[in-house]
């Protein structure tokens, strides 16, 4: 039996399917950059619960985003389940708070362990419905607010974006 190759489902943002996470994070941020893709997510939560729309000349610009965000999502639960057989360099030995972004020094580390947390909280289903619910809600001017803990699956995201920057800076290191 073949073993099937995952689909990210990217082929819509980035122009075809790859089956592989660090192309696909590779393609995420050169589309939106680390800094700009963390400011895209926070300003998606702050107006999801506003009652104002966050990009109204373009609110194609939250719909791409949101696509691209659904991908890379995919990309690193299939890290998680698949983390053991991916090596990296190892870190500088004295990383600046700055470069060590949200990250904890274990999972500066070992990045990986950022999506093995974050799935082992919660399924997939948890953050598309986050990245579904904030991406709705920012984009019209709604009396409701998303449900449930958005904090905690906003905070993994934000960190799942530091940790894939990194596997991406440490495998082109070597």
């Amino acid at each position: 039996m073949k073993k099937k190759k995952p689909d990210f489902d990217a082929a819509f943002w980035a122009g075809r399917t790859g089956s592989n996470p660090f192309q696909l994070f590779d393609a995420f941020f050169n589309t939106y950059p680390l800094s700009e893709s963390k400011e895209h997510l926070s300003s998606m939560m702050r107006y999801a619960v506003k009652r104002k729309v966050l990009s109204e000349k373009d609110p194609s610009v939250v719909f791409h985003f949101y696509l691209s965000l659904r991908s890379f999502i995919r990309a690193a639960r299939y890290l998680s389940m698949t983390s053991g057989k991916y090596r990296l360099n190892p870190p500088k030995e004295h990383p600046s708070q700055l470069k060590q972004g949200s990250l904890s020094e274990e999972e500066y580390a070992d990045p990986f362990l950022v999506f093995r947390k974050a799935f082992e909280g919660y399924r997939l289903q948890e953050f598309d419905h986050l990245i579904t619910g904030i991406a709705y809600f920012s984009l019209g001017p709604f009396g409701d607010y998303p449900e449930g803990n958005n904090i905690s699956r906003f905070l993994h995201l934000q960190k799942m974006l530091d940790a894939a920057q990194l596997i991406l800076e440490r495998r082109k290191a070597g």
